[in-house]
């Protein structure tokens, strides 16, 4: 809701003008009521229009600077579609009335701004009566700001120009009837000189309400992702990365995206109804984002254009309205990327599932072996507990609860610092197999030492590029689990 919108009960004008409406102007100096006429200047402490209410309305007519639109009640039932942000006006049989702008048919109208244009527009709330002026050019109602019709469903009709703002209050205008010379301070709701985009939600996606779990999928293209990317549900229920390749998603920079997806609201209203030469003009022809996804039931296609100052573009499925949004909130989308949204860890297997270990380096190898013992007294129908204990080299014991978690811990937490595609040539310089206690077969990840970093492959598809320090840092963490020196987490 603008914040200039104010008051609201009707402008007196005469009873000519609103065709046998009646109207009371009460003024109260000296704490007596009194009746004043509309002569004179004098102040105004209500002025009513006692027979009508919202739901007489039948249309309300706004001619501006800025073109003009008509605001009608929407057929019951009918909110929602094109609606958005209601706030209806009670009738005086208690029912409400929403209205919504005949001009924006199939575009999301705010109807908490339409609802308080119609109640001001007809209602108007009068600071002072100026009295019959000489000359309405003095007041800006010789080539008015607005004129308002006010059409009621009994056929009667209230129109009114709309003049200059006052010297001392900007939200305050002179107001006359539209053949009167009688001219009254009133203040207005801000609607009353804007044009009809005035009134389209700017609300592009509200699910704010939404969690993580609600999204199914997310679906990535435009300049921004050149290879389209694809996220959906995997088995665990968790979104991951499913196309163009299969990568665990980065979970900071998933909820980031997911929190921009799930609320968006712009900033502006660009553009409605725009042809091709609009859409090429703003880039919605070319994007640099399309975002395609699913929230609950609902689903979603959101444009992003270019950027013009610190907003962009951008355009939402089923809606022809361009809009303008800060790069800030749409920062969780504009900023992603294929390599910020996987996930940069190398390797995780879970620790308990791993039955051996293996890491090659030229001609220094270490071996890894672990046995494990179910124990009952913390087993449960949920699942099995286990104790482990740890062999190294030619089945030398290891200490498992410090040494071996910390190495573990280490080793797969190994990770990619930029993206590669490029699988080295030659053979790797460090080599690490996993095995499993309950499924065959094994893991291996290669690291390629090339120009002063390792390439990590796991399974013979690159991963990224990793630093040799690290690396180098889990072999040195390796050499002293094998010797029995203390590795620190």
């Amino acid at each position: 809701m603008k914040s200039s919108t104010r008051n609201i009960v009707i402008v007196a004008v005469a009873a000519a003008v609103l065709g046998g409406v009646a109207i009371a102007l009460t003024h109260t100096p000296g704490g007596k009521g009194t009746t004043s006429s509309a002569a004179g200047s004098s102040s105004v402490a209500s002025i009513k229009l006692i027979s009508k209410s919202s739901a007489d309305v039948a249309s309300m007519k706004v001619t501006n600077k800025k073109g003009s639109y008509t605001l009608i009640p929407v057929p019951s039932g009918k909110i929602g579609a094109s609606s958005t942000a209601p706030s209806a006006l009670p009738s005086s049989s208690g029912s409400s009335v929403t209205y919504t702008v005949e001009e924006l048919s199939g575009c999301p109208v705010d109807t908490g701004e339409t609802g308080s244009a119609v109640k001001n527009g007809f209602s108007l709330s009068a600071t002072k009566n100026i009295g019959a002026v000489s000359s309405l050019e003095d007041y800006g109602l010789q080539d008015p700001l607005a004129t308002v019709q006010v059409t009621f469903h009994d056929g009667s009709t209230f129109s009114y120009k709309i003049g200059n703002a006052t010297a001392t209050d900007s939200s305050a205008h002179y107001m006359c009837g539209i053949s009167s010379n009688s001219v009254y301070i009133v203040s207005i709701d801000q609607g009353l000189l804007e044009g009809a985009d005035y009134f389209i939600s700017k609300e592009i996606v509200s699910s704010s309400n939404a969690s993580s779990s609600d999204f199914t999928k997310i679906a990535l293209s435009g300049s921004n992702f050149p290879t389209p990317l694809t996220l959906q549900k995997d088995k665990s229920g968790t979104l991951a990365i499913t196309a163009p390749d299969a990568y665990k998603a980065d979970a900071t920079s998933l909820n980031s995206l997911m929190t921009t997806l799930s609320s968006i609201t712009a900033e502006s209203v660009v553009k409605v109804k725009p042809d091709a030469a609009a859409l090429k003009q703003y880039g919605l022809s070319s994007p640099t984002t399309v975002a395609e996804y699913t929230i609950g039931n609902k689903s979603y296609k959101l444009i992003v254009g270019v950027k013009s100052g610190s907003n962009y573009y951008a355009m939402i499925g089923g809606v022809d309205v361009v809009y303008s949004v800060t790069a800030e909130n749409l920062s969780g989308l504009v900023s992603q990327s294929m390599f910020s949204l996987r996930s940069k860890l190398v390797f995780q297997p879970d620790i308990e599932t791993v039955k051996d270990l293996s890491i090659v380096s030229g001609n220094t190898s270490y071996t890894v072996n672990l046995a494990r013992k179910e124990n009952s007294s913390s087993s449960t129908q949920g699942g099995k507990s286990y104790t482990y204990k740890v062999t190294g080299n030619g089945g030398k014991a290891l200490d498992y609860s410090s040494n071996y978690t910390n190495l573990y811990q280490k080793l797969t937490g190994l990770m990619i610092y930029d993206a590669s595609s490029t699988k080295p040539s030659g053979s790797p310089a460090v080599t690490v197999k996993y095995g499993y206690f309950d499924k065959a077969g094994t893991d291996t990840v290669e690291f390629y030492l090339t120009s002063g970093h390792y390439t990590a492959v796991l399974n013979g598809k690159v991963l990224g590029l990793c630093s040799k320090s690290d690396l180098d840092a889990i072999m040195q963490s390796a050499s002293d689990f094998e010797t029995g020196k203390t590795v620190s987490a």
